[in-house]
């Protein structure tokens, strides 16, 4: 299962600096011009250019972004509010650029089938939040974000039948064995692998063609699509040859 990336989210993902694509956006709406086509490079098919505009307006009104001036030229930015909104739900963005603590958080719970319904709430609230599963009702991840969590049950009455706790030894192995089997890593890696080896091409040469351009939105879509399925490990658990960092830093370059 894939984690669920609303227009919204995309647009906070994209200004927060998570994805490295961008810190700001050009030139919004008509006001627009490179920002609609920055932004429209990279986000779903599925999203239409009027469900974009509305996005805008509404992060907007509510504070999450915030128009601003510079060189002439207006850009849209995030606010303080848009980062606390981002970082509450997708916490894995806090711990990107951290050390890993060295311990798992272990989520197990026992929720019979009449109850289906609040089942997959909780499975979906563990996949936002970053857990793999490990077994079918225990569920584990790297993140310290057990206090989100412990507010997340008691939010839908599931206390008695969730249990969470943190662990520093687990008795499965090399822990990046371990990763390897409760997410696809390999399959993800081959994904960004075929991304960076287009992207580095265009990247060594003197001067970017339309066609270029058009290449690197699409390297941008076809990111956002695998980091969907990225669990964003942190850095000691993931393969040496691991690429998600690679296309970040590349896709960064040509912003």
């Amino acid at each position: 299962m894939k984690k669920l990336f609303r227009t919204q989210d995309i647009l906070l993902l994209g200004l927060s600096g998570a994805v490295d694509f961008l810190d700001e956006f050009k030139d919004p709406f008509g006001w627009m011009g490179n920002a609609y086509k920055q932004m429209y490079g990279w986000v779903p098919k599925r999203f239409e250019k009027t469900d974009y505009y509305q996005t805008v307006y509404h992060s907007l009104k509510t504070g999450y972004i915030e128009k601003v001036i510079k060189d002439g030229e207006p850009y849209l930015r995030l606010t303080s509010n848009g980062r606390k909104k981002i970082q509450r739900s997708f916490p894995f963005i806090n711990f990107l650029s951290r050390k890993w603590d060295g311990r798992w958080r272990i989520v197990i719970f026992d929720i019979e089938e009449k109850l289906r319904k609040d089942r997959d709430l909780l499975r979906r609230k563990l996949i936002e939040l970053g857990f793999g599963m490990m077994q079918e009702s225990v569920w584990i991840s790297p993140y310290d974000v057990i206090v989100d969590f412990r507010e997340f049950i008691k939010s839908v009455g599931l206390e008695e039948k969730v249990f969470a706790l943190e662990a520093t030894n687990l008795l499965a192995g090399d822990p990046r064995d371990l990763v390897k089997r409760i997410w696809p890593l390999d399959e993800i890696n081959a994904k960004y692998e075929e991304i960076y080896r287009i992207l580095i091409k265009i990247h060594d040469r003197d001067k970017l063609s339309i066609n270029d351009e058009g290449e690197i939105r699409e390297a941008r879509a076809k990111y956002l699509e695998i980091l969907k399925s990225d669990p964003c490990l942190p850095k000691e658990l993931l393969p040496d040859d691991w690429l998600g960092e690679k296309v970040r830093k590349v896709l960064k370059d040509f912003k």
